[in-house]
């Protein structure tokens, strides 16, 4: 079984996820959900003691801090102009 398929449209796909839904979603909220997943991390992180959740929390603190700067990067890459590839 594959969790994640391979090939041109698999990579598309993963843009079109990362980047916002203007008709749904706000930018800026977007990163306030990010942040509050950021923190919700840290909190669960902070209150386990089970290796396997510990690592857990970190990975899902982690994922929800990368989409926060790819957020504030489309931020101010519109404000400029120039959107990176």
């Amino acid at each position: 079984m594959r969790l994640f398929p391979k090939g041109k449209n698999a990579e598309e796909d993963v843009y079109k996820r990362l980047s916002f839904d203007p008709e749904h979603n706000t930018i800026m909220e977007e990163i306030a959900l990010a942040r509050r997943e950021i923190e919700n991390a840290y909190t669960k992180f902070q209150n386990t003691c089970d290796p396997d959740l510990i690592d857990s929390y970190i990975y899902e603190g982690n994922a929800a801090w990368k989409r926060y700067h790819f957020l504030l990067r489309q931020i101010s890459e519109s404000k400029t102009g120039y959107l990176r590839p």
